[in-house]
Formats: C-alpha cells, sequence, structure tokens
C-alpha cells in the first residue's frame, strides 16, 4: 500500500520541484539535479558540482561552510555525477534530521534548501572564473576519481564494454571526462559551464520528509525568478539492434578475469517494452534466484559471480561475471545459453512468481528512507511525468510468460569484452 505521495510543481521552464512528504523518519533529504546532453565540455561540468559543494561566497572555505552545516543539526553535504541515458547528471544533495526534531519550530529543510542554493547560484568565483586553488584541489581529486574506476577492474570492465559497445553514441562517454581533459581545465571554463548549465539545464530539486512543502517551493521560485532560462532538449538514441557481434579483450594483472556481454534490448524508446524487459532481465540473471546465479555460477562453477543489468535509458542489457580466465569461452557459452532457455519459454510459473515477487519487495522498498524516495523520483528527472513504485509493480504484476519470451527473443548480444588476468596481482572475487 502506497504510503507518500509526490508533489510536483513548474518553478521554470525546465525547471520542477518533487516533493515527497514522509513524517515517519527521523531524517529529510534535499537534492538538486541538473541533466544536460552527454557532450561538450563534460570534464567542465563534471567538475562543477563538487566545487559547488566545498564552498561558496557566503561560506569562502570549506571550515565556514562545515560550521554552518553544524549549525543545520549537523547536516550532511555531497555531490555526485552520473548519465542517465545520454545526459550528464549533477547533483547536490543534503541529508539532515527532520523538521519533527528541531528547536523552536525551526525548519531544517528550509534552512538546507537556502544553503543549497547558496552554493549553487552565488558560487565563490571572482572574475569570471573559480579560484585557481579551488580547481587546482578539486582536479586532483577528480583525476583521482575516474583512477579509482580503473582499479576498480569489475566497474573498469563494465565502462570499457559500454564505451566500445556504444562506440559513436553519447552513452560510450565517461561522465565525469577523460583524465587529460580535466588536467587541462581553468576556472574560466569551469565558469561557462556552470553559467550554462544555469540556464539550460533540466532542473529537479527533490525534497523528502515531514516540512511544509510550500515554504520550500517559494523559497525556490524566488531563487529562479529573474534566471532567464533556455529549456535544452535531452534526448536519447535508442538503437533496437545491432549491426554485428563484436568482441575486445585487454589484459591485466589480476588474478580474476572479467568477462562482460553487452545486449541491445531491442527498444525503441525508454516505455518500449519496460516492464516485460525488466521482468526478463530479473529472471535471467537479476538475483539469487535467476538462470545465471543458479545455472553458470552454482551449477557450472564457471564463475564467481554472475548477474544481468537492464539500463532502462537506454535500451541495454549487461551480464557481468567474474571468471577464471581459461573458462572463458565455457562460460560465454553458458551465458548465451541461459538466455535461450528464456527465448524458448523454458520458465516456470513459480520461477515467474518468484521474480515478481521479487522486484516488488525492491520497489516497496522505495518507501523505506529518505535516500531510497529522493533516488527513486530524482532519477526520473528526464521524464514528463513521474511513476511511483506501486504504478510500477502494478505493471510488473500483469506481464505474462508470453510477454517474457517475446521481450527475450528481441534481446541481441551485440559486444562481449574479456578483461583476461594474467594469473598475479589483486584479487577482487565477489
Amino acid at each position: 500500500m502506497e504510503k507518500y505521495k509526490a508533489r510536483v510543481e513548474s518553478i521554470a521552464p525546465g525547471v520542477r520541484f518533487c516533493a515527497v512528504k514522509a513524517d515517519t523518519f527521523k531524517t529529510a533529504r534535499l537534492n538538486f539535479t541538473m541533466a544536460m546532453p552527454l557532450e561538450g565540455d563534460i570534464a567542465a561540468r563534471a567538475l562543477l558540482p563538487f566545487l559547488l559543494h566545498r564552498s561558496g561566497r557566503k561560506y569562502p572555505d570549506f571550515s565556514q561552510l562545515n560550521a554552518r552545516l553544524a549549525e543545520l543539526y549537523g547536516a550532511a553535504l555531497s555531490a555526485g555525477v552520473s548519465k542517465l541515458g545520454e545526459a550528464q547528471i549533477m547533483s547536490l544533495t543534503i541529508n539532515a534530521i527532520d523538521d519533527r526534531f528541531a528547536l523552536d519550530d525551526e525548519s531544517v529543510a528550509l534552512n538546507c534548501a537556502r544553503l543549497l542554493l547558496d552554493l549553487v547560484f552565488d558560487p565563490n568565483v571572482r572574475d569570471g572564473s573559480f579560484l585557481p586553488e579551488d580547481m587546482k584541489r578539486e582536479k586532483r581529486l577528480l583525476s583521482e576519481k575516474i583512477d579509482s574506476e580503473k582499479n576498480n577492474k569489475q566497474l573498469y570492465a563494465l565502462r570499457r564494454c559500454e564505451s566500445l559497445m556504444c562506440q559513436g553514441e553519447s552513452y560510450g562517454l565517461n561522465p565525469l571526462g577523460e583524465k587529460r581533459e580535466v588536467e587541462s581545465l581553468d576556472g574560466e571554463r569551469v565558469f561557462k559551464a556552470w553559467q550554462e548549465s544555469l540556464k539550460k539545464a533540466k532542473i529537479q530539486i527533490t525534497m523528502a520528509g515531514s516540512t511544509d512543502s510550500d515554504l520550500v517551493l517559494q523559497t525556490l521560485k524566488d531563487a529562479f525568478a529573474n534566471l532567464e532560462r533556455e529549456d535544452v532538449d535531452i534526448k536519447t538514441n535508442f538503437i533496437k539492434a545491432p549491426e554485428k557481434e563484436e568482441y575486445f579483450s585487454e589484459e591485466m594483472a589480476v588474478e580474476q578475469g572479467k568477462l562482460v556481454l553487452g545486449f541491445r534490448a531491442g527498444m525503441a524508446h525508454e516505455d518500449d517494452n519496460r516492464e516485460a524487459i525488466m521482468l526478463m532481465t530479473y529472471l535471467y540473471g537479476g538475483s539469487p534466484h535467476s538462470k545465471l546465479f543458479l545455472n553458470v555460477r552454482e551449477k557450472m562453477s564457471l564463475s564467481y559471480y554472475c548477474s544481468s543489468n537492464f539500463v532502462k535509458a537506454k535500451g541495454l542489457i549487461f551480464v557481468q561475471s567474474g571468471i577464471d580466465t581459461d573458462k572463458e569461452e565455457a562460460a560465454t557459452r553458458a551465458i548465451l545459453a541461459q538466455l535461450e532457455e528464456i527465448k524458448k519459454g523454458q520458465v516456470s510459473q513459480e520461477e515467474l512468481h518468484t521474480s515478481k515477487l521479487s522486484i516488488a519487495d525492491s520497489l516497496r522498498a522505495v518507501e523505506d528512507s529518505p535516500e531510497n524516495i529522493v533516488t527513486w523520483y530524482g532519477g526520473q528527472l528526464l521524464r514528463p511525468s513521474f511513476t511511483t513504485p506501486f504504478e510500477e509493480i502494478e505493471k510488473i504484476e500483469k506481464i505474462e510468460l508470453e510477454q517474457v519470451v517475446e521481450a527475450a527473443k528481441k534481446v541481441r548480444l551485440d559486444t562481449v569484452f574479456m578483461l583476461k588476468g594474467s594469473g598475479e596481482g589483486e584479487t577482487d572475487e565477489n
């Protein structure tokens, strides 16, 4: 049963506010997200949220900003960059105690919203440029973040498969940018990225907590009132089927090889047969009772882990597996064979029912915390309207086995990437 309702209000062209009144949590969460096409000066935009969350004109160094966060009952501020389809997502988030626990009827959420707006609209800049000392620090940290992706071999293999599979598509680009581009950044370029993002980005402010959303809404409207906006059009290119299958491999000094298979899901747009594909992917490798887990990992002992993931915002499915390098051919055959089983309809009603229950449980968990609520609605900032977790459950429950089989038949292997282990070096078994 749905407990929380989302209130959605337009603030300015391409800017909206989504508030979920949740009065059962000890904390509240407020997220400010900007989306731009995953193209152009990606590195400058990637650096932007990390600069903004470290200081502002009112709080010119991190110690002063921390002092303000301490006044807000120890609120925590974070920044992030990701991709959603072929959009680059930049976000600032504040987590704080819920208003119900504040003294003297203070609205912590309102003060957190004001702080976020101070940081976003009034950054620590001078003469049209972010400060050199701030740039130096954040460039180093962003470069280290890019390096850390390569050090995480499972993530590195997935990113390599994405980039090779989507060559010529924006989705193949790293939303953090390339390291050489990060190193070439200067304060003026990031300042221009800030101006452009405020003017053109799709923006959503998402809040979960017990506060009166009218207070926050008016504050947001005041902040955007004098800002000229040109709402950018963000589109994601969906490719229903590959022209041919591709194979790539690299070798690294790791004990465990990483095998990634990238598939096109046969989608023309994000809502094209989405629920059937989601359920099919879950049956395939989305849980401990999936075909990949029970057969490739458990029965055949061909992998240390083996799972599938559906990227609905781009119409892709990825299967990730940790294997001994000499088992690559056998593991690939076994992974593809499990997909063929679904295409042939060799799925029991019990498997279908169990998968539906598991998906429903995970969707109900959205209402378990402000973090989950904000993540759910914040992840829909490019959609014209919201889908609630319970609407998604209802759609999943109506899917029949025949629809799952038809969805599987449209899935086509596009790219295989193998990160071969040399049998020495670090271990990272899952």
